[in-house]
């Protein structure tokens, strides 16, 4: 039977301000990473590389390709960590590895002159980088106990904005005057950084008892059975097709601003698309920022579904909407509600999904999570990328309705489908995190 949260280190109640902040500041690197990765840097490697009628399908491969990697590495390392016995401890040793590798790939990607070049150091920076994360995710679950996650996802959701909006505001910055090498330094720099932090002030220690079983932990990372937990397994559809519609309009952002309101060729105009992009996602992720914490306190008091349903909604208008912005003023205003809507969803749903682990196998089904966070990128843009190149086909930029419609649609079934999960509580059973006396 699973053991209860937090049993491996002895879980505080309640953890100080520093050492939450701590435990969330890898978050902040990973999405300085992969947000400024995914909509600006991929995107104008892209723009410089590949012919414009192709640069859908382009993107669509590429991103499909890594995201398939990560579904792949990221369970494997959580499983790996959560059985490791390495007396620095479970998880720390997969973390320093993972972004030792991070620097060499983002040097391969620096150095790329074509869009073949691209695949090799992109899809082994999603290994890499998955490698530690896989590891990281089960540090929160290993110590937080269950009343006090509301407020811990809450400053995961500010470590994932802050470091969002950073990469957003830099990396678009130095993409807008040219020097995507600088930017992929930036990335490096942060990594390197978080990665000190959580080393010297974020406690860690090795699996207890004995290896469960003479099976690596790699061979057993997907056994998981879907009926054998349905809860977790409906809350994953929820997260699947709602971040399929928030990361589409993330992923996309770059390619609509650039046909929209600035058609034409040229690295000047290119970089000035990627400049008003920046301001774009800037505004998402500070008001995203701005709701995070209200939204994790609140969905401690009238439960998470209740706040990922309005979330998902509030998100699917402001996609809608951006199919009538005939100005950036007007995009910009739409932002407003994407951003509000990311900022409740990331973080409310997190904390929803570290409900549902077993506290023995963390690691594993925080990466099983991932399953969800990953595909939804492989289906937004393998569905999008050739929607949009064949709308545009049919009419110049006609595309772009039709993939806002789409990510509409997603955010819509996404926040109908959370409504059918239940929580342990609702299951008879304590909730993850408290102490049971029946169990041994």
């Amino acid at each position: 039977m699973s053991a209860p949260a937090g049993a491996y280190s002895g879980v505080s109640a309640r953890f100080s301000v520093p050492r939450m902040v701590a435990l969330s500041v890898y978050w902040l690197a990973i999405n300085y990473l992969w947000q400024g990765m995914g909509a600006l840097i991929l995107p104008r490697l892209i723009l410089a590389r590949v012919d414009e009628a192709h640069r859908g399908v382009a993107l669509a491969l590429l991103s499909a390709l890594g995201a398939a990697v990560a579904i792949l590495v990221q369970p494997a390392a959580g499983a790996l960590s959560d059985r490791c016995r390495v007396r620095w401890g479970r998880r720390k040793p997969f973390m320093v590895a993972g972004t030792l590798g991070d620097l060499v790939c983002l040097l391969g990607l620096a150095l790329a002159g074509t869009y073949g070049a691209l695949i090799i150091p992109y899809c082994a920076l999603q290994i890499c980088s998955n490698t530690a994360e896989g590891a990281y995710q089960g540090l929160l679950p290993d110590q937080i106990a269950s009343a006090d996650r509301g407020r811990a996802s809450g400053y995961y959701g500010l470590a994932v904005f802050i470091g969002t909006a950073i990469g957003f505001l830099l990396t678009g910055t130095l993409i807008a005057i040219g020097r995507v090498q600088l930017a992929l330094l930036s990335v490096g720099v942060v990594l390197v950084l978080a990665l000190l932090v959580t080393q010297l002030f974020v406690p860690d220690s090795p699996a207890p008892g004995p290896l469960p079983g003479r099976r690596l932990a790699l061979l057993g990372v997907f056994s998981f059975r879907p009926r054998e937990n349905p809860d977790f397994t409906r809350l994953l559809a929820s997260r699947l097709l709602a971040l399929m519609g928030i990361t589409g309009l993330t992923d996309f952002a770059l390619l609509y601003i650039k046909a929209t309101f600035y058609p034409g060729a040229g690295s000047a105009v290119a970089n000035r698309a990627a400049g008003a992009t920046s301001t774009l996602l800037a505004v998402v992720v500070l008001l995203a920022i701005v709701v995070t914490l209200p939204a994790a306190r609140i969905s401690q008091r009238v439960g998470r579904r209740l706040v990922i349903r309005f979330a998902c909604w509030l998100g699917a208008l402001g996609t809608l909407l951006l199919i009538f912005a005939n100005s950036l003023v007007l995009v910009y205003a739409v932002g407003f509600l994407i951003g509000s809507a990311f900022g409740m969803l990331l973080s409310v749903d997190w904390a929803f999904v570290v409900d549902l682990v077993p506290a023995d196998s963390a690691g594993r089904f925080m990466g099983i999570s991932n399953l969800a966070t990953a595909g939804s990128g492989i289906l937004a843009t393998v569905i999008a990328g050739p929607l949009l190149d064949f709308g545009n086909s049919l009419r110049p930029n006609a595309g772009f309705p039709m993939i806002f419609g789409f990510f509409a649609i997603a955010l819509c079934l996404g926040g109908w489908l959370v409504w059918s999960v239940r929580t342990p509580g609702e299951l008879g059973a304590p909730p993850a995190g408290t102490h049971d006396p029946g169990r041994n």
